[in-house]
């Protein structure tokens, strides 16, 4: 699988948000305080969380028939790991990665860095292929969050009947646009990227 169809899978057909649901949280919140920096720090620990949950579970886990153990391995090993490196970029002194380190241990207990690195492994993919598919799904989930904001706005504008307003207009905009995230199925792409 070329590397145009790993990015393009991820971003479209296989969106984080959209598909998988992962992440939902911060996408029907109004307030996006920081996002940049939340975002630029959610790529930065699923990235290193992907690298690892893949190499645990590669060269420790599939070799001794124990990948059930994957979830129990993430929790115990990796996700430490993560709280501690984050902590040390937040405790570095200068501001842009004080921020990007406490955005970062907020990040390190999301759905979605588990998530993706669950993915990731279980994709078959090659480590660069899973640490590719990684930043790319995290661009996808960035293009969701961004996409949702922006018809959230125009529902806003928008004369719609009372009940109809808030949650279930966007409910159904993210629904229908999950479909067609989803209708650039696998298939598609990899006629695109030959």
């Amino acid at each position: 699988m070329s590397y145009l169809t790993i990015v393009l899978t991820s971003v479209f057909a296989a969106n984080a948000l959209l598909v998988y649901g992962l992440g939902i949280c911060p996408a029907f919140r109004r307030e996006h305080k920081g996002l940049g920096t939340q975002l630029v720090a959610l790529g930065l620990v699923s990235f290193i969380a992907s690298g690892l949950y893949w190499l645990a579970r590669t060269y420790i886990l599939h070799p001794l028939d124990l990948e059930v153990l994957g979830p129990v391995v993430y929790a115990v090993l990796i996700a430490p790991l993560l709280k501690y490196l984050s902590r040390f970029i937040a405790s570095s002194g200068r501001q842009p990665f004080v921020r990007i380190g406490a955005a970062a241990d907020e990040a390190v207990t999301s759905c979605l860095v588990f998530g993706l690195a669950l993915l990731m492994a279980k994709a078959d993919y090659g480590f660069i292929e899973a640490l590719a598919a990684t930043l790319a799904a995290c661009l996808g989930y960035w293009l969701a969050l961004a996409i949702l904001d922006s018809i959230r706005e125009r529902l806003e504008l928008s004369a719609l009947p009372a009940s109809f307003r808030g949650a279930p207009a966007l409910l159904l905009s993210a629904g229908l646009m999950a479909m067609a995230f989803m209708g650039l199925d696998t298939a598609l792409i990899r006629n695109l990227a030959r």
